[in-house]
């Protein structure tokens, strides 16, 4: 299933990445996207570049029922962003991205692109592909996932909003 979000920040991309590699901003993330427990590790890579590991248990309180079942002591992930070394010529910064979900036969892969806007800010795009190999019905459990991991971005983009304004 297609996971495409596009999130807007008062900063111009290089200020936006820096914001993503900060581990407070990784850990305020995770509280304020209700998880229960958390591991960030943000590393610099030799290349310039920066790897950000983020390992959460979310609760499955509100989730689908078909879902709490296959999942009855919470949902946890990883999430693996590698942002590139350098911008491209216009600010533009990129990074992969992966979710790994541990103990669900489920995962996410894409891109986040962070570009400018003619106001000085910047443009989040989100775009991935989510896969929940569970035989005969993965479509279905894709489909009741998909609004969570729409939740988990948007909770994503009020933090960055809130350490914005908070001046951090």
């Amino acid at each position: 299933m297609k996971i495409n979000r596009t999130l807007a920040y008062d900063l111009p991309p290089e200020d936006a990445r820096a914001m993503s590699c900060d581990p407070a901003f990784q850990e305020r993330k995770c509280a304020d996207a209700g998880a229960l427990d958390w591991n960030v590790r943000v590393t610099e890579r030799p290349d310039g570049g920066t790897t950000i590991s983020t390992r959460r248990t979310l609760p499955t309180t509100g989730f689908p029922s078909m879902l709490r079942k296959l999942l009855p002591a919470g949902m946890v992930s990883t999430e693996i962003i590698d942002w590139a070394a350098t911008a491209e010529p216009d600010g533009t910064c990129t990074a992969t991205l992966r979710v790994e979900f541990h103990g669900a036969p489920a995962s996410m892969h894409g891109t986040i692109r962070v570009s400018p806007t003619a106001a000085g800010g910047s443009s989040i795009t989100v775009d991935g592909e989510f896969k929940a190999g569970v035989p005969l019905i993965g479509g279905k459990v894709e489909k009741l996932a998909a609004p969570i991991i729409f939740d988990v971005i948007d909770s994503e983009q009020r933090t960055g909003r809130a350490w914005v304004a908070d001046g951090v």
